[in-house]
């Protein structure tokens, strides 16, 4: 599979809709694959509406370098073009450590920046040189301008450039943006725009640039990796319900997939009041529920049934918004209350302060996540914030991050937990998931 890194020297350049773009303008003549530097759950949404293939996230902090190689190697089989969006700036990470630049490096490909010109002209080339040469090993191929003015604009920031490939450029157009709240960009779930969205900005990359070029800058150098070796899937699987709707949609494609092989999955709206007959366990990812909350609380019959299974001993997962949603009360910035399933004595502020960052947890007690002392790595990002914690059983210790409280997270009632990170299950030491 020929590969390519699309990055920029910072977020906000407009990476998502041209990578996006990129992928849908080759779709027409290739199988592509999506892939995601980072923690990050909206992007790859973007990138699965402009290709019709789930995207796949690559994070050396939460998967270590095997495991992002085999990443690569697994999801890019059958595959022609694999097109790897980055995060954030190009080095940025835990100082330049888990990085764009890194994810480039463990995976052997080279880079595209995507430079906004908005308010700059000649400066582009400062900015590039300066990226090219921070690290001797950096694999800058190619620069795509974006938000460009005019012809004249261009050639400013094209004349700049001294060693890299200029592929062209995107015009500047007000309407041509994703637009973005307080967890990053709209979601795909609520963003109705998204499919003429992708094709406009298709149309203005066949237009404005070289698309035959990034093929020849694009590496298909061999990944030297072992996959591991296939699980037997069970002729007959035991039900997975899985939360999915505008408020919980915050998942892992590789999480869903390794599920999938051990499980029958089923998915479920808690928005809609909806719930799964004879599910053998349930996983609620993170989301939007503070958007969201009066409809929650009036999904009586699903908010019920997650009760009687959690009850019952059925094993419940969530992840950030789910632990939200199976706390007692979700608190507006009114103040106003809002009932929530109730399974944990927690009531959380809906909106307050971002948390986000990469985490660090130590398992303190056997669980169906992991075993006694393991060590998983995670990521918090939410804006809620816990008010009150009436719980005292918790399962793992925060080494690294902030955690539900006192560095603790992972609240346990019966066969019930819920944290505040969002885990990767491909790292998981002792391959315990559920």
């Amino acid at each position: 599979m020929k590969r390519i890194l699309i990055s920029s020297d910072r977020s906000g350049s407009g990476k998502t809709l041209i990578t996006s773009a990129l992928m849908r303008t080759l779709s027409k003549k290739y199988k592509v694959r999506g892939f995601k530097a980072g923690p990050d759950f909206i992007d790859p949404g973007y990138h699965k509406i402009a290709t019709g293939y789930p995207s796949i996230n690559l994070d050396l902090w939460m998967m270590g370098e095997e495991n992002v190689k085999k990443s690569i190697v697994k999801y890019g089989k059958g595959f022609d073009v694999g097109i790897i969006e980055g995060v954030m700036g190009l080095y940025d990470g835990v100082n330049t450590s888990y990085s764009t630049y890194e994810i480039s490096k463990v995976t052997k490909t080279p880079i595209v920046l995507v430079i906004n010109c908005s308010n700059i002209g000649s400066t582009a080339g400062a900015i590039i040189k300066g990226l090219k040469y921070y690290r001797n090993d950096i694999d800058i191929r190619g620069v795509i301008f974006n938000k460009v003015g005019s012809e004249a604009h261009y050639s400013y920031c094209k004349n700049s450039v001294e060693d890299a490939e200029v592929l062209g450029y995107i015009p500047f157009d007000k309407n041509l943006e994703v637009k973005s709240r307080h967890l990053g960009l709209i979601t795909i779930e609520d963003n109705k725009e998204v499919q003429n969205l992708i094709n406009t900005a298709s149309e203005l990359v066949e237009k404005y640039i070289d698309v035959d070029k990034l093929l020849e800058i694009a590496n298909d150098e061999e990944l030297k990796i072992s996959l591991d070796s296939e699980e037997n899937e069970r002729e007959i699987k035991p039900k997975i319900a899985i939360a999915y709707d505008s408020a919980f949609s915050f998942y892992y494609q590789e999480n869903l997939d390794l599920l999938k092989s051990r499980y029958e999955l089923k998915f479920f709206s808690p928005l809609n009041n909806e719930y799964v007959e004879n599910a053998e366990a349930i996983y609620i990812g993170g989301g939007y529920p503070e958007l969201h909350l009066s409809e929650l609380e009036n999904a009586v019959i699903t908010k019920n049934w997650l009760k009687k299974m959690s009850y019952s001993g059925v094993k419940i997962y969530a992840e950030c918004g789910g632990l939200m949603y199976l706390s007692k009360n979700l608190v507006d910035e009114n103040n106003k209350k809002y009932s929530m399933v109730g399974i944990f004595d927690i009531d959380i502020k809906a909106k307050d302060k971002l948390t986000i960052g990469y985490t660090e947890l130590e398992a303190i007690k056997e669980n169906f996540l992991a075993r006694k002392n393991a060590i998983l790595r995670g990521h918090e990002f939410h804006v809620s914030k816990p008010l009150s914690v009436n719980e005292k059983e918790f399962i793992f210790k925060v080494r690294i991050g902030r955690g539900i409280t006192e560095k603790m997270d992972g609240v346990k009632n019966g066969n019930t937990i819920a944290s505040y990170s969002h885990l990767h299950f491909s790292n998981f030491q002792q391959k315990i998931v559920f």
